[in-house]
């Protein structure tokens, strides 16, 4: 007896962890660390003025950065790298729940992207 009533605790117990995992943690499909779940891809776009990125959830497209965010006018990118740094950056920003994910000069400067 006492041994079935600790299985059906144990089954439980499982149970009951297996709910929570589903409930709270797998549905939130954040990615941290650069691991992990998003629903957010990144995709960089060469353009008229240099490079830029698209943002997309799922296929639909949320955010097309033709041009340097923060920065008055149309220049590009001057790398696919720096387009794609900005891009991880700012898809981390909407990973997180931040809207608008809005781009300073200093967070630029952080990361080593040139706009002058």
């Amino acid at each position: 007896m006492i041994r079935r009533n600790s299985r059906i605790l144990i089954i439980g117990i499982l149970a009951f962890a297996a709910a929570i995992y589903f409930l709270f943690l797998k549905g939130q499909d954040v990615n941290q660390g650069g691991e992990g779940l998003s629903r957010f891809k990144v995709e960089t776009i060469r353009g008229e003025h240099g490079w830029g990125y698209n943002i997309r959830q799922d296929t639909t497209l949320v955010i097309e950065q033709k041009a340097i965010p923060g920065v008055p006018g149309t220049n590009g990118f001057a790398t696919e790298q720096e387009a794609a740094k900005t891009a991880g950056f700012v898809k981390h920003k909407l990973d997180r729940g931040i809207f608008p994910p809005t781009v300073s000069t200093h967070e630029l400067d952080s990361l080593g992207i040139r706009y002058q």
